[in-house]
């Protein structure tokens, strides 16, 4: 039976155009912000937007905890450095979520002084990191006291660690931070928010050191880091000055080179709304930022750049575009010495009042089991049985979750249909169809081992193609019903699913086997170098998610559509639905945004989101962003959807 060849058989152009659609959208959200910081001229219209962007980000942060428990701070050891000493800390951010710490303290202190949280880029070993300690080093050996916090899934906080073995389960670290993410993002959060909530509570602490100037408190770190930077720059007032490193650039610049980043470092809606990274700069408006680039970064520094420019218009309404700068050091992508140096003296400066005369040299760096504040490095082998990112997100969604009601009258279920259709229209991001043309196209008929095959391309809206092969039952053979079939890689899955078809096709049903976009004969290109939880289909699912939507939600809007389509053919009668695998997804929420199919059949599918939010280890191949859209399960749960499916025969 009929597959499709290269770009539609030669009719269309389809690998970039999923692609294409996700940037023209982008840039339409972009050039409306862009105007609305235009029309910003007083600090006082800047703050007022600025307040609604805060906002706007700790809601998709899923929210901050709100009570601040006790800490239970231990010190488990010191180091004397010399001029300085080591603290190694383990304190609770949460009851029994245990954070690792280092904290540099200058010896000689005879007044209390500015301090600089040190927050970690992706490296496993965390506080531990040679290039880190190097940073912690110069500032402390420069007056400040340093609090260098392990992030989850770094240094000795390994989220998926069996202490019976002492190994790793899920890794390195952005893998781990991707995992949980995504059963955060199902929910209507952000596993960045306790990337912050730790770090806050590292401040928490530092407020009750008698060597530190609370009103001074910076902080810093490069790549990871710079997210963690720039998560804190937009909820923690508390901090008086920031140097973001090797992360700051603009939305845009970094959408068009292909990259995928780690959950935590991806803010839902962000493109469609903000924080752009200037916001990001500019929240701390008008105290000190110092922008960290490497002129040879993954990170475009051109992006670095704009975002600086943007940000110095907004520091200048408050007559401080001093306060905003930044540093480019002749480097690839690290925390490097350049970068050291333009850290230690902007702090120098702007929070001591001192000359930025420091120039570094090579400081003297630790073996990484030194700074454990663990006996074996891992808090998952000192407290087996303390709770993860995993327990708290499960924690959080038995909170946030819909209970179930039970349908009593026909009114109730009317009610309860319109809701659930309007929810799963918003949170996928699913637009009304009215007035959309299809422009369908009949490219082939020909007749195949003894069936009449068609070869289908239409527009479900203007820049997205879409395919289907359409194979009639043998002569003879009456169809009684038509339905879309929606295998996992659409129409390139014929040849394997012949027996499928053909038994189908005996029994009286027409086949549209149907390729929604990103799908079969209208695959995206890949994009990126990555594979694994950070494949170029997680990178476009990031994308859209940031765009307020999903791609999910696009898929499902194609299958609608090719409803649409058969309705408008005088050969089509009563409709069905299969589908398999993520294709089952795809028909499982179009089926119930289309209400009136005689029949749904899904196979291999996933039947409830919270049941995966509920595994620890799930297979991450099989349930991605691709399946999901973020804040779902706030709303509702795909067992929810089955009142609207109507009448329809479900197996």
């Amino acid at each position: 039976m009929l597959t499709f060849g290269p770009h539609v058989d030669g009719f269309h152009d389809v690998e970039n155009q999923v692609i294409d659609h996700i940037r023209r959208r982008a840039r339409e959200h972009f050039a409306r912000q862009a105007e609305e910081k235009a029309a910003v001229n007083t600090v006082a219209e800047f703050e007022r937007r600025r307040d609604t962007l805060r906002e706007r980000f700790l809601d998709a942060m899923g929210g901050l905890p709100t009570e601040r428990t006790p800490l239970n701070l231990e010190c488990t050891g010191t180091l004397d450095r010399g001029s300085y000493v080591i603290e190694k800390l383990i304190y609770q951010s949460l009851p029994e979520f245990y954070v690792t710490a280092a904290l540099y303290v200058p010896k000689g202190i005879t007044e209390r002084r500015p301090a600089v949280v040190f927050v970690h880029g992706h490296s496993d070993e965390g506080k531990s990191y040679v290039e880190y300690q190097k940073v912690c080093a110069d500032l402390v050996e420069n007056g400040f006291v340093v609090m260098a916090v392990d992030p989850p899934g770094q240094g000795e906080r390994f989220q998926y660690f069996d202490p019976e073995s002492g190994k790793r389960i899920i890794g390195g670290c952005t893998t781990e931070h991707t995992h949980a993410g995504i059963q955060f993002n199902v929910g209507g959060a952000s596993v960045g928010r306790h990337f912050i909530w730790d770090v806050m509570r590292g401040i928490d602490y530092l407020e009750t050191r008698d060597e530190v100037d609370a009103s001074k408190i910076a902080v810093t770190g490069n790549s990871g880091g710079g997210t963690q930077s720039s998560l804190l720059m937009m909820s923690e007032t508390r901090l008086a000055a920031a140097v973001p490193c090797t992360f700051m650039m603009t939305l845009e610049s970094y959408m068009m080179t292909g990259q995928p980043q780690d959950s935590e470092q991806i803010i839902p809606g962000a493109m469609a709304h903000g924080p752009d990274h200037d916001d990001v700069i500019t929240m701390m408006a008008p105290k000190p930022v110092l922008v960290g680039a490497a002129a040879y970064d993954f990170f475009p520094i051109e992006g670095a750049h704009e975002a600086v420019r943007r940000a110095k218009r907004v520091y200048a309404l408050y007559g401080a575009e001093g306060n905003v700068d930044i540093s480019v050091a002749p480097t690839r992508h690290l925390y490097s010495s350049y970068l050291r140096q333009a850290c230690v003296n902007w702090l120098r400066v702007h929070l001591c009042g001192d000359p930025g005369d420091f120039v570094t040299g090579t400081p003297e760096i630790l073996p990484p089991e030194e700074l454990w504040a663990t006996p074996n490095g891992q808090v998952l082998d000192l407290h087996p049985a303390s709770r993860t990112v995993f327990d708290l997100n499960r924690e959080r969604l038995a909170t946030v979750c819909p209970e179930p009601k039970p349908i009593r009258s026909a009114d109730e279920r009317a009610a309860h249909v319109a809701r659930v259709r309007a929810d799963v229209r918003e949170v996928l991001g699913v637009r009304d169809a009215d007035g959309l043309p299809i422009y369908p196209r009949i490219i082939t008929e020909s007749e195949v081992d003894g069936f009449a095959c068609e070869k289908v391309f239409f527009f479900t809206e203007p820049g997205i193609t879409v395919t289907a092969t359409i194979v009639h039952p043998r002569e003879g053979v009456a169809a009684r019903r038509t339905d879309i079939a929606l295998f996992e890689n659409g129409t390139s899955d014929i040849p394997d699913r012949r027996e499928w078809m053909d038994e189908r096709l005996a029994d009286g049903v027409r086949l549209c086997v149907f390729d929604a976009r990103g799908t079969g004969a209208v695959q995206t290109r890949s994009i990126g170098q990555r594979g694994g939880a950070h494949a170029y289909q997680y990178k476009l699912a990031c994308d859209v998610m940031m765009l307020g939507g999903s791609t999910l939600g696009g898929r499902v809007f194609d299958v609608v559509r090719a409803h649409d389509y058969l309705r408008s053919r005088d050969d089509v009668g009563d409709i069905g639905l299969y589908g398999a695998g993520r294709g089952a997804i795809d028909g499982y929420l179009a089926a119930a945004l289309i209400g009136d199919l005689t029949r749904a059949e899904f196979e291999d599918m996933l039947y409830s989101y919270r049941h995966l939010t509920d595994t620890r280890y799930y297979d991450r191949d099989a349930y991605n962003l691709e399946i999901m859209a973020y804040g779902t399960l706030a709303r509702f749960d795909l067992v929810d959807l089955l009142p609207c499916l109507g009448d329809a025969s479900t197996e």
